[in-house]
């Protein structure tokens, strides 16, 4: 299955990571940046300080490790210029076959922002469902995006960007396949596609789905 549906299409700019390690050789965060310093997809490992120095301020989303696990996403403006401050709950989806993940962004509720939280951590926040800002589903084994959704009061101020980059940023921490999209979009979501600097990484609208949000939101 490809990792990039459009290889034919340029990257507007490089998404390369950048992992750093501690004095003990374990990984202290993950940067994934987006600048022509690196070509598409390089990887990078390096000792804390030169990781620090080598990354600067152009990082789009940073995972940090908490005791070998990933405990924090933190979403830069550089990553999701308009979002409010974010916290997000990791939702394992199991499957025989195709295991899906979905990662739900919050704002507020007495969370620290950048929190990764399970469900019991989101248990024990003042959060509901209703409070959701948006979501990203994706095939883990793949990275196939399955599906992108924000919620429309909280359309064009960057979350669609937000979850992108922190999901991405996610799976590549986690070991597991880079993101990317099939042909197949609603068509507010192949309109984001268009202004995205992830559009290398999906292919050309090849189905129209129909949209997601609830009819009397429209």
């Amino acid at each position: 299955m490809p990792t990039s549906a459009d290889p034919g299409r340029p990257a507007s700019t490089g998404w390369w990571k950048c992992r750093a390690l501690g004095p003990d050789g374990r990984p202290t965060w993950l940067a994934h940046v987006g600048t022509d310093r690196h070509s598409d997809d390089v990887y990078i490992e390096l000792p804390e300080v030169e990781a620090t120095s080598l990354v600067g301020d152009d990082a789009v989303c940073v995972a940090r490790y908490e005791t070998g696990i990933v405990g924090r996403l933190d979403v830069t403006p550089r990553g999701a210029p308009k979002a409010p401050p974010l916290w997000f709950v990791e939702v394992e989806q199991p499957h025989p076959t195709h295991p899906a993940v979905m990662l739900v962004a919050f704002t507020g509720h007495g969370v620290e922002p950048g929190r990764l939280v399970d469900g019991e951590g989101f248990d024990a926040s003042t959060a509901t469902s209703d409070d959701q800002l948006g979501a990203l589903r994706w095939y883990r084994e793949s990275g196939e995006v399955d599906q992108v959704y924000v919620s429309p009061d909280w359309r064009r101020r960057s979350i669609g960007s937000a979850l992108v980059v922190a999901g991405g940023t996610l799976a590549v921490a986690r070991g597991w396949a880079r993101l990317w999209g099939d042909g197949q979009r609603t068509a507010l979501g192949d309109r984001w596609r268009g202004t995205s600097d992830w559009a290398h990484r999906t292919a050309p609208l090849s189905h129209l789905s129909p949209p997601m949000t609830p009819f009397d939101r429209r």
